[in-house]
């Protein structure tokens, strides 16, 4: 199978558009058309079901996908210690971080790693922990930043930071007057969550079962901007950690207030044990580990080390 072929499938995935797949690869549509032909040829299989809006991945070609991009990243990284083989801090590594979390997180870390490695390219993608679980599984991500982590065989667990949760809603809703929220507000309030494979609603029913709650869930949507957007037209609350809406609050558009007693998404790093860790991913995960530390301890980053 082509290497070639599969960056520029791919693409194809990536854009939703052969045209545009070739734009951003530089190239003439036909030569992607013609690789992408070569693949399905090879595979007995179309990849591909085309629309009047563009192109989207049959059955076969999400599962070429899933399985090229771990392909293609080891065969980046192996270039790029090739090509770097006067240091051991050369590669490719991708990081998957929530991004509410990354807010705190993702500049101090940038600053740090681009001054510890700057022959080293590092690449972050954002999403709710069900999502970042699934792609550290399927080996898409080096090193994965979740809440809610559970001990599995074969991953190793490094507890981050309790983040705290807060009640979000429009500014001056009648939920927020008295200054904090309780856990019994969540069986009468509308509320805007992700759905139940995601870590921060698994938490969240834990929690309330254990309290004997029910909570009213008006709808369910896995994109923290979305929830926002609902959230500032007052069609409902969520539960967000501060780092998803302190801008939002400072800028007026939202407002947002603790529970008592205070409730909190445990953060922590997660990665392969049965994969080859390199000198580059080690220093990573040192980096993460002592940037969190020192945001957490001068207060940058509100939330508390976990308990030991």
């Amino acid at each position: 199978m082509d290497l070639r072929a599969l960056r520029y499938f791919q693409a194809v995935v990536e854009f939703g558009s052969y045209s545009r797949a070739a734009e951003s690869l530089r190239i003439s549509q036909p030569a992607v058309s013609r690789q992408v032909a070569h693949l399905e040829a090879e595979l007995g299989r179309p990849l591909f079901m085309r629309s009047g809006h563009g192109v989207t991945p049959t059955e076969a070609g999400r599962l070429l996908f899933e399985r090229s991009q771990a392909i293609l990243r080891q065969v980046e990284n192996v270039t790029s210690e090739i090509q770097g083989a006067d240091t051991d801090l050369a590669g490719t590594l991708t990081l998957a971080v929530p991004p509410g979390a990354g807010h705190f997180l993702m500049p101090e870390l940038v600053r740090r790693f681009r001054a510890d490695c700057p022959g080293a390219f590092l690449k972050v993608v954002a999403g709710y922990s069900g999502y970042i679980h699934e792609w550290l599984i399927r080996g898409r991500v080096d090193v994965a930043c979740l809440h809610g982590a559970l001990p599995q065989r074969g991953f190793e667990v490094i507890p981050l930071v309790d983040e705290e949760v807060f009640l979000v809603g429009q500014p001056n809703a009648a939920p927020f007057s008295r200054g904090y929220a309780q856990a019994r507000d969540l069986s009468e309030l509308p509320l805007i969550l992700p759905g139940r494979p995601n870590s921060s609603r698994r938490l969240l029913d834990e929690t309330l079962s254990t309290l004997g709650i029910t909570p009213f869930v008006s709808m369910e949507i896995d994109d923290t901007s979305m929830v926002r957007s609902l959230l500032k037209q007052g069609l409902g609350y969520s539960l967000l950690s501060q780092g998803a809406f302190v801008e939002y609050v400072a800028r007026g558009e939202l407002s947002a207030v603790p529970f008592r007693p205070g409730a909190y998404w445990p953060l922590a790093m997660m990665l392969s044990t049965t994969r080859q860790r390199s000198p580059l991913v080690d220093l990573l995960i040192a980096t993460i580990r002592a940037t969190v530390g020192d945001l957490v301890h001068s207060g940058e980053w509100p939330g508390l080390f976990p308990a030991s």
